[in-house]
């Protein structure tokens, strides 16, 4: 559809707040073309964070401690929005945030119309962009994934439908797929290690989630020749907990009760994960 004009858009947020977006991307399509993409890191109020959001984008404190509130953010951005046919996947989740942070700030919101990827397919984004055959580059990074459904919109209002053989495909081929189980000798601690001042070196370690760079039994192998002891739940006693994609829900709430009543529980995304064990 060549006269296709539209603003796709996502968004990150810090905390269970509404109105705590610490990542908007945005994808500009002009007359069915792609002509601009961008993506801003935003200081959410406080800069505070919750571990069970830090782990599905790995956005932290850290790495928002020196960028832009919202508002300086919108300033520059608000006029691909205002008067614009936005586009998300699952829109109303995305506009309800948007429409938050604006209020929080005192911001007017903008006048539009609104279309929903999730509502033409029925599928999740992920899956959506595998039966299109588009390629993610990092799923809940808000630019790839505005992307993906800016992609995906195009291709389903020229009623191109998804293939959903290629999800099922993807799924039996991928050597990720489920959560796997630690058992046997790997559970059990060997302290007898060259180098005990690595940051491992006698330290309760659980892994949650699917790691994409190596199994969970390869991850944990690494960990252990580290002197660490691996544990398949979050306890008093936890220092680390790797996660990965899909972590478990209940391990993460578990872990932020037992943090607020003064434990000290490191959650490690896969990227610092591997920068640990070099």
């Amino acid at each position: 559809m060549d006269n296709l004009t539209f603003t796709a858009f996502d968004t990150e947020t810090a905390t269970s707040h509404s109105a705590s977006i610490c990542q908007i991307g945005f994808v500009v399509v002009r007359e069915g073309q792609i002509t601009s993409e961008k993506s801003y890191l935003i200081q959410p109020p406080g800069n505070e964070y919750e571990a069970r959001h830090s782990c599905i984008h790995g956005i932290d404190s850290l790495r928002t401690k020196d960028k832009p509130l919202f508002p300086e953010v919108w300033e520059n951005i608000k006029d691909e929005f205002i008067s614009s046919l936005l586009v998300a996947h699952n829109v109303s989740f995305d506009i309800n945030i948007l429409n938050s942070t604006l209020a929080y700030y005192n911001l007017p919101r903008p006048q539009c119309n609104c279309d929903c990827t999730y509502q033409l397919s029925g599928l999740k984004l992920k899956s959506l962009a595998e039966s299109l055959g588009i390629v993610m580059t990092k799923h809940h990074d808000a630019l790839s994934d505005a992307k993906a459904c800016a992609q995906a919109y195009l291709f389903l209002k020229q009623g191109i439908k998804p293939n959903l053989t290629l999800i099922r495909e993807y799924k039996n081929s991928n050597p990720f797929a489920g959560h796997e189980k630690l058992t046997g000798n790997i559970l059990k601690p060997d302290l007898n290690v060259e180098n005990i001042l690595n940051p491992f070196y006698a330290k309760k370690v659980v892994f949650t989630g699917i790691l994409q760079t190596m199994t969970r039994d390869e991850a944990a192998k690494r960990v252990k020749d580290l002197g660490a002891d691996i544990d398949t739940g979050v306890t008093k006693r936890t220092d680390f907990v790797i996660v990965g994609q899909g972590a478990g829900p209940s391990k993460l709430k578990k872990i932020e009760d037992l943090n607020l009543s003064g434990f000290k529980i490191r959650i490690i995304i896969e990227d610092d994960f591997l920068n640990m064990i070099k």
